[in-house]
């Protein structure tokens, strides 16, 4: 498991969010006794935060394009000391999430693990363009890099198609099988691949060539 840190990087937020998330880190930080030399000082960082948000506030609520500035220019310097507490507290808490809680900043969040892929669904043989030609369509997976598919035209001693090679596709819409004979029986299957691995395939689909 990663070791669990705060955000650092605060340039990019918005004004609101940002205004909001620095009077809480403020609140927090204020006596936390898990954290008692903070960098930059308490002081500065009071200041710094104050500053920003009064700035804010008026450049909100109609502010001239100098008082936007002096918001813009109070924004630049808060991030920086943001990101130097976020920094500390990183070093201090060393991955304790509750320590980490406790400073009022955002916690990154665990990624989020990637699995094999499920079974397409959805899977529908159709009509091609012309005689003797099919396309094979099935619902696509967020979790798929791509999709392997077989066809067959006829089925063994004991019932079951005849697969034929895999076919790796990317697109689960148009893939042709093409040079069928009209009238005789095609099957399909799909299953999708990712980094995890293969998943299941499909249960076959089937259509009469025309």
């Amino acid at each position: 498991m990663r070791k669990a840190t705060v955000y650092i990087a605060y340039e990019k937020w918005g004004d609101d969010s940002l205004a909001t998330l620095a009077g809480r880190t403020l609140g927090a930080m204020t006596g936390n006794t898990n954290f008692p030399d903070p960098r930059p000082s308490m002081e500065d960082y009071d200041a710094l935060v104050s500053d920003y948000r009064q700035k804010h506030q008026v450049a909100s609520n109609g502010g001239s394009r100098l008082e936007k500035e002096a918001r813009d220019n109070a924004k630049a310097a808060v991030a920086r000391a943001m990101k130097e507490m976020a920094f500390y507290v990183n070093t201090v808490a060393d991955g304790d999430r509750e320590m980490l809680a406790s400073s009022g900043f955002e916690i990154v969040p665990e990624p989020k693990s990637s699995k094999i892929p499920g079974i397409p669904g959805n899977a529908r043989l159709l009509d091609g363009n012309v005689s003797g030609e099919m396309r094979y369509t099935f619902a696509s997976l967020r979790s798929a890099w791509e999709y392997e598919y077989c066809y067959a035209t006829s089925l063994n001693e004991d019932g079951l198609p005849e697969w034929g090679d895999i076919v790796r596709t990317t697109d689960s819409r148009l893939n042709y099988i093409r040079d069928l004979t009209p009238g005789e029986r095609v099957y399909a299957r799909v299953r999708a691949r990712n980094g995890k691995g293969t998943g299941d395939w499909s249960e076959p689909v089937s259509l009469i060539a025309r």
